[in-house]
């Protein structure tokens, strides 16, 4: 009995020092987002509705969900993450950091609810290890979402990088130097490759406003962490600095990938080979051999119970 009044006791306390840490946040990034629109002046904002174009509560739970990511996770990795997912602007990331903030604090003050209502909470480790768990669950599952977002487009990316350098080489061809050949893919090349040319369009914005193409193409490179398209991307920057053929290294660089590309599909031929001979062995020969040895077992059982 003294063992479960400490443990209601210990687990009331953390309840209470939780929702008190929760509404210093609040209270915080509140005070962080008025200071930040008089800052802004207020420009692009409609009433009720903070600089990113989100309600003031949004903006609060994204603000106290950044200091909280980067109280569990490095600042730079959410940055990366966010830009190989394609979560550039202001509204995808302020909406991300919400949910960072406001999934554990909903997840939680439903748990608590619940094993409260249920009369499990106060009197038993099993329910505050569950609103625990809980807890931790509903704290990594933002991060969870956004690294799966970022490898299938990463994936959706890579397998465009073949397109995008014989659609390049043709553009080459026809005369068109580097700017005019990328906005060119930009604006026609959608239907076919939607994600770099999504990828592209911000790019070629900057450009056009004045940005400097060899540190763009790095910066986009480094950030993606593709090999192949870091590769065409440091060719681009090769001929935008220096100039000279373009058409040999992007040629080489398509028959390099073509060749990885082979490999990779005979490896995977190879396992799932190894993959149907388990599959064939454990499923496919003992009925095999029923079938075959099942009737001369019978007879010689039925010849050797006559005798």
């Amino acid at each position: 009995m003294n063992a479960a009044a400490l443990l209601a006791a210990f687990a009331a306390a953390a309840a209470v020092l939780g929702v008190g840490l929760l509404v210093a946040m609040l209270i915080a990034g509140a005070r962080n987002a008025r200071l930040q629109r008089r800052y802004e002046g207020g420009r692009g904002a409609t009433p009720g509705t903070g600089v990113v174009g989100h309600p003031d509560w949004v903006e609060r739970f994204a603000a106290s969900g950044e200091r909280l990511n980067r109280s569990i996770s490095d600042p730079g990795e959410t940055r990366i993450l966010l830009a190989q997912a394609g979560w550039r602007d202001a509204r995808a990331r302020a909406g991300f950091y919400a949910l960072q903030f406001g999934l554990p604090l909903f997840c939680g003050l439903i748990a608590l609810l619940l094993f409260a209502s249920l009369g499990a909470l106060w009197g038993s480790l099993r329910g505050v290890l569950l609103v625990a768990v809980v807890l931790i669950l509903a704290l990594l599952a933002p991060r969870y979402i956004l690294r799966s977002k970022a490898k299938k487009r990463r994936e959706r990316l890579a397998r465009e990088v073949p397109l995008f350098i014989n659609v390049l080489v043709l553009l080459f061809e026809a005369g068109l130097n580097l700017r005019q050949a990328l906005n060119s893919l930009v604006r026609d090349g959608g239907p076919t490759m939607p994600t770099l040319t999504d990828e592209l369009a911000p790019l070629m914005r900057q450009i056009e406003a004045g940005a400097d193409a060899d540190e763009l193409l790095r910066e986009t490179g480094r950030l993606l962490a593709i090999e192949e398209l870091d590769t065409v991307f440091g060719i681009l920057r090769q001929v935008e600095r220096y100039g000279g053929e373009i058409r040999e290294p992007l040629v080489e660089t398509l028959d390099t990938l073509q060749a990885k590309r082979s490999m990779e599909l005979r490896e995977q031929v190879n396992v799932m080979s190894g993959k149907m001979t388990v599959v064939l062995v454990t499923c496919f020969f003992p009925p095999l051999l029923v079938f075959i040895a099942g009737p001369a077992f019978m007879s010689i059982a039925a010849t050797l119970g006559s005798l």
